[in-house]
């Protein structure tokens, strides 16, 4: 009996020791898979950050050109949020991510509010243009520019408002408890985008099949291309939270790479309008924004409708 109970004793004690063994290799791998984590997402991050860079240095002397010297109206302030809030925002996720490797972040909770809404109305200030290219291709139908301007802010509100409700819900807020909230703020932006593209595919199959010009050409081919980047970014971040849940989460709807490819590519969608506007005929207008008219449709000898987008800022 005390030979058995020995036994007994000496198999338990093997049996903890194994566990705290397996629990101690556990935590250093989890510990391992981690800082890879965090290793690679400051790779994307500084890839992200590059292009971002180099973006606005080839595209500074279309900015002076096409935005400078004008009124500081509502297409210029969607502008200038969407081209320079990123940075702002960039450099924002760089002290995050120092401090945090350090001696941490001393309020994460209003760090999360102000960062997340920073990159929040860069996405929104981009997606302006957006939607008065949409209205551009639509023909300069008010009902339209009313249903998604009204469908973007609510689309907007959402997104401000989860960010709020994650930092209320705890006080000191850890990267774990913005997982499942990150994912309905990529979702809500999606969606988003996806309901412009499909407006805008409609309208090019439905009334501009027939219509070759250089800028109802640019609109479309802008703005699918647009979409379809934006949707894979979204695709890969998810994939990534698959693969590297408590790093992504970590870097919570930062400045990554769906944040640069807004701010990029709202800005080359402006440049590319105006330009292929500049070698096209002014038809009858419609003032909608500043330095900028939206043509009115008319019907031309095809009987296409036509929209025209056009600078008047040249005497």
């Amino acid at each position: 009996m005390i030979l058995t109970h020995i036994a007994l004793l000496s198999s338990a004690d093997n049996i903890k020791g194994r566990r705290s063994l397996f629990q101690v290799r556990s935590l250093r791998m989890g510990q391992c898979a981690d800082l890879n984590g965090r290793q690679t997402m400051a790779y994307v991050e500084v890839v992200s950050t590059a292009v971002l860079l180099f973006d606005f240095c080839i595209t500074f002397d279309s900015e002076v050109r096409w935005t400078w010297g004008r009124k500081w109206e509502i297409m210029r302030i969607a502008f200038v949020i969407s081209r320079y809030l990123p940075i702002a925002s960039v450099a924002m996720y760089r002290y995050y991510n120092v401090q945090s490797l350090q001696r941490g972040i001393p309020n994460p909770g209003m760090f999360i509010v102000v960062d997340g809404t920073m990159t929040t109305l860069g996405s929104a200030a981009a997606d302006v243009l957006l939607v008065a290219r949409t209205y551009a291709f639509c023909g300069g139908e008010k009902r339209i520019l009313i249903a998604i301007s009204s469908f973007g802010m609510a689309t907007t509100a959402a997104m401000l408002t989860v960010i709020i409700i994650v930092v209320n819900q705890s006080g000191n807020p850890q990267c774990g408890a913005w997982e499942g909230q990150q994912s309905i703020i990529h979702g809500l932006h999606t969606i988003f985008q996806l309901v412009l593209m499909f407006l805008t595919l409609y309208k090019r199959f439905k009334f501009h099949r027939t219509e070759n010009g250089q800028l109802v050409t640019a609109i479309y081919r802008d703005g699918v291309f647009y979409m379809l980047c934006i949707t894979l970014f979204s695709m890969l971040d998810w994939l990534t939270m698959l693969v590297h849940p408590l790093s992504f989460v970590c870097g919570f709807y930062g400045p990554g790479p769906q944040t640069v490819m807004h701010s990029v590519l709202a800005s080359h969608i402006l440049f590319n309008l105006l330009a292929a506007n500049e070698s096209g005929d002014v038809i009858e207008n419609l003032p909608v924004a500043p330095r900028m008219v939206f043509a009115q449709q008319i019907q031309t000898a095809s009987c296409v409708d036509h929209l025209e987008l056009w600078d008047n800022t040249d005497p």
